[in-house]
């Protein structure tokens, strides 16, 4: 798995980014992820690449980045669970993502992609507050219904179902 996280992204958790090599490429199992601060919080927009799927992570602290990987698989495992898929198929998928690996961003549609659905989120999230969790599995559903432009009109659920029927 590859989460290409932006520089602020990447300052908050105190890392180094890899540069996007030459490795094969899977944009289904590969992530963008961004940081904003709404309500003077730290939150965490991630992108699938392949499906334009959101997550959101809200309130986090530095003990979170630490441990940003098993958040991450956690939450997508979470929200997936949430959306109706079959168990089996997203241990299937969490599985095959393997080790969280960061990079740089490379895919400047996907940043501006994200920061459309941040436009959405922003004022859909105060709907979702306060929350004791991290993962705003309800904002996530809600945002997969949103309009893709980038990929034809198409939803992120939409596309994420195919994908997850593949495996």
């Amino acid at each position: 798995m590859q989460i290409e996280c932006t520089k602020k992204l990447a300052d908050a958790m105190k890392i180094q980014l890899e540069t996007v090599g030459n490795t094969a490429y899977e944009p289904f199992y590969d992530w963008h992820a961004n940081l904003f601060t709404f309500e003077r919080r730290k939150a965490v927009i991630l992108m699938n690449n392949a499906t334009r799927y959101c997550i959101v992570l809200y309130g986090l602290k530095a003990e979170h980045f630490k441990k940003f990987d098993s958040l991450v698989l956690d939450s997508i495992e979470e929200t997936l669970i949430a959306e109706g898929f079959a168990s089996d198929k997203v241990r299937k998928y969490i599985g095959n993502c393997g080790s969280v690996k960061y990079t740089k961003t490379h895919d400047r549609s996907i940043i501006s992609q994200i920061n459309e659905f941040l436009i959405h989120i922003t004022w859909k999230i105060e709907y979702h507050l306060p929350s004791e969790r991290l993962n705003l599995v309800e904002l996530n559903k809600w945002a997969g219904e949103l309009i893709c432009s980038s990929l034809g009109g198409m939803y992120p659920i939409e596309l994420l179902r195919k994908e997850i029927e593949k495996l």
